[in-house]
């Protein structure tokens, strides 16, 4: 089965199309990237990472902040299952200026084969 790729870009009369892995990916970076209740027509969709400061993703409320996040991807991920979320340091530089990243670790299920998913994705 074929999915659609990001950045949405309708070339030579069709959209480009990626696996169901790297749709997986994708549909995370989205959730991940959306303040929940930006969007109008679904308040919910989205994760509540950007309404905490810096300091309780590595302090007291870390745990809550990888919870928050796990039921986000839970909720509007729903090819992704067994989902694991951490939060880890990386260097910081231009392209990173908070040195924070989210690993999703989980499972999902292509046409017959169950497959493992990981991904870093940076914030900021």
């Amino acid at each position: 089965m074929e999915y659609l790729s990001l950045p949405f870009a309708l070339r030579k009369g069709y959209l480009r199309t990626t696996d169901l892995g790297e749709s997986i990916s994708n549909s995370i970076g989205l959730i991940l990237s959306t303040r929940r209740g930006s969007l109008p027509f679904d308040p919910e969709y989205g994760c509540d990472l950007w309404e905490k400061e810096y300091s309780d993703l590595f302090m007291v409320n870390k745990s809550d902040v990888q919870g928050s996040i796990r039921n986000a991807i839970s909720k509007f991920e729903p090819r992704l299952y067994n989902i694991s979320v951490s939060l880890i340091n990386i260097q910081t530089g231009p392209d990173h200026p908070l040195g924070v990243a989210v690993k999703v670790i989980g499972n999902y299920r292509d046409e017959k084969d169950e497959k493992r998913f990981e991904e870093v994705f940076s914030i900021g």
